[in-house]
């Protein structure tokens, strides 16, 4: 495993993080009628945690959202808490059925004191605002209960999770954020325009969610649907084949081959994944010229 630090937190992190979304609620969403779409059970999803910390993965992102991620994982680090690192989120948790948000000042309190009791540690290492959007930024209210648990001690640092650009750079000129989950992969090139160079400027930890696009750079794209997505990633294979990769290794070099990204997030429910995932780590990383056909495959 390589790491690298993240941002102005001085930490570690390893440079594949483990998503935990996939081993708490079943995922992805586009997949509902297949098999993989159902969540391992507690046992084998605690394996595969094991193999991620056996692997060097020392970087975990979690949320109340991905239903009983806390739980599996407080379990899974019982007696080695100190040697992970705890990414999780407040504002948006999951009841079974569907995605339910809240941000204000008293909530926040009641998400992450929930959070501690499930993971059994008394500290959270970053702590994400789910789902932020620029109206929660500029609220504060949220971030102003962050702040306040900061304080108690129970969190370390402070962070969010966004889809938005506006909400990303708010955020990074607020100041106020130590780090930033962001969505950017080989066919979202969104956030590396404005956002990357912001964030670096301002010594913003970088973590990127959805390198592999929700599983849709991975042998599940035969079942997508858009015509016009599914061109570019049949592009992306050739890509692949041409720097002896597959899809899947193909987005995770995409991702890390940006030296300001300091982990990217990549869930999984088996173990043989994980290894594959893994040993991207060790590949050199993409030359300019693959990172240009990349780049103009989203013009």
């Amino acid at each position: 495993m390589k790491y690298r630090k993240l941002g102005r937190t001085g930490l570690d992190v390893s440079l594949l993080g483990f998503g935990a979304l996939e081993i708490g609620r079943n995922w992805p969403y586009w997949r509902r009628e297949k098999e993989d779409f159902i969540r391992p059970s507690e046992t084998d999803a605690i394996k595969v945690i094991h193999s991620a910390l056996d692997q060097g993965i020392n970087f975990f992102d979690t949320a109340p959202a991905y239903f009983q991620s806390e739980e599996i994982l407080g379990k899974a680090f019982k007696g080695i808490r100190k040697n992970v690192l705890i990414a999780t989120k407040c504002g948006e948790w999951f009841d079974g059925e569907k995605s339910v948000y809240n941000y204000s000042y008293s909530e926040t309190k009641k998400f992450i004191e929930n959070s501690l009791k499930l993971l059994r540690t008394d500290y959270i290492d970053l702590l994400q605002i789910h789902s932020a959007n620029a109206d929660i930024i500029r609220n504060g209210e949220t971030l102003a209960a962050m702040k306040d648990v900061q304080k108690e001690g129970k969190v370390r640092f402070i962070g969010l999770s966004t889809d938005f650009e506006d909400a990303a750079l708010l955020a990074i000129e607020s100041k106020e954020y130590d780090s930033i989950q962001i969505s950017h992969n080989a066919i979202n090139l969104l956030m590396s325009k404005n956002v990357f160079p912001l964030a670096q400027k301002s010594n913003i930890g970088i973590i990127i969610k959805d390198g592999m696009a929700r599983g849709m750079l991975s042998p599940k794209y035969s079942d997508i649907a858009d015509s016009k997505q599914k061109e570019t990633i049949e592009q992306l294979m050739k890509i692949a084949q041409k720097n002896d990769l597959t899809l899947s290794e193909l987005a995770i070099s995409y991702v890390i081959s940006s030296l300001i990204v300091s982990s990217v997030i990549v869930g999984t429910k088996k173990i043989e994944h994980l290894y594959s995932n893994v040993s991207v780590i060790q590949r050199p990383l993409l030359s300019h010229d693959t990172l240009n056909a990349i780049a103009e495959l989203n013009l």
